[in-house]
């Protein structure tokens, strides 16, 4: 029987076989991996089909999610959100969404419109146009419960359970996007970060790399490249860059630890912001390689670090408006295998 790596071994020799793989074996596997990460994404993402419910689900949050925001401002615009509104009308009417009507986003999004269909009615602004009566009829029907609109806090109020129990405290945690402009000083945020050191990491090479950014035309240039605070960041002038490091993963199989690594540390830095009543808001840095060579250059990251998110923080405005973004059942997620 030919053995392909005997043969390897004679051509090359011993000394140089680990020279070889580095050379040749790795760059091919990395390459083959790659390209089985691409075929699964384009696959199963949203970006081609929408031929699930999870990919419908997906939608429909990232829709009524927009327009949950809407009702945190103050004051509220009429007419906010129109096409997200179109699109979540008409994602709603699907088949298969209908078939799980009664999943926590569905009825999310059920219970958004039907408040954006009675605010608008309420004021007597005519959104006949692109929301007719006859639909907010039907989501009427298919709302199970109601959620209200959004959460109103006191700063106090919201900082009540930062000491308490971790059931307590945990779910008091939630993003907050009202700031009242004054800084946290540098001395607590340390304290923040040698608590938030504490999360785990793979063989605990702890990748994680926290920048603070405090020059205001900075922190505005970076937030408009990510585009997902809009309207919140004239008292923005503190905000987190968390980066998770290349250069500490070592198989073909870790080339995507960095975003769990990352991920582990975003929360546990975001507990240590609620811990020391700082507020926070995540934003997303699932951005295109364009965006990740913008910030490199304006932070003069290393190239093998790679933005995992950035976090507006802040003390609070004394009374604020956070969005429900209600969370799943456990029978939606939890799956047990016998």
């Amino acid at each position: 029987m030919f053995d392909i790596k005997l043969l390897v071994k004679k051509l090359v020799g011993k000394k140089n076989i680990q020279r070889f793989r580095t050379m040749f074996i790795y760059p091919m596997k990395l390459k083959q991996n790659y390209l089985m990460d691409y075929h699964l994404y384009k696959k199963h993402s949203t970006i081609f089909t929408r031929n699930t419910f999870s990919k419908l689900e997906c939608e429909i949050t990232l829709r009524y999610h927009s327009i949950e925001k809407g009702f945190v401002h103050s004051p509220i615009r009429s007419g906010f959100g129109k096409q997200r509104v179109i699109e979540l009308i008409e994602l709603l009417k699907n088949g298969t969404i209908m078939e799980h009507f009664g999943s926590v986003q569905v009825q999310a999004a059920i219970n958004i419109l039907c408040k954006y269909f009675e605010m608008h009615q309420t004021n007597g602004f005519d959104i006949s146009d692109y929301y007719p009566e006859a639909d907010y009829q039907f989501f009427k029907t298919m709302l199970i419960s109601d959620f209200g609109t959004k959460k109103e806090h006191s700063k106090e109020s919201f900082f009540l359970f930062s000491n308490a129990d971790f059931k307590s405290f945990s779910t008091s945690r939630c993003s907050v996007r009202s700031f009242s402009g004054e800084k946290i000083s540098k001395e607590i945020i340390r304290e923040v970060i040698t608590l938030a050191n504490n999360a785990p990491s793979v063989c605990n090479r702890q990748p994680a790399f926290v920048y603070l950014i405090e020059n205001k035309i900075l922190i505005d240039t970076i937030l408009s490249i990510q585009g997902g605070l809009k309207s919140h960041t004239e008292t923005l002038n503190q905000l987190i860059v968390l980066t998770c490091n290349r250069n500490y993963f070592y198989s073909i199989g870790e080339r995507n630890q960095l975003y769990i690594d990352g991920g582990i540390y975003l929360m546990n830095l975001l507990y240590a912001l609620h811990y020391y009543q700082i507020a926070a808001c995540p934003c997303h840095w699932g951005m295109p390689v364009k965006a990740d060579k913008q910030i490199r250059t304006l932070l003069s990251l290393k190239e093998s670090e790679q933005v995992i998110s950035l976090i507006a923080i802040g003390i609070p405005t004394e009374t604020f408006a956070t969005t429900l973004s209600p969370r799943r059942n456990y029978n939606e997620n939890l799956n047990v295998i016998d």
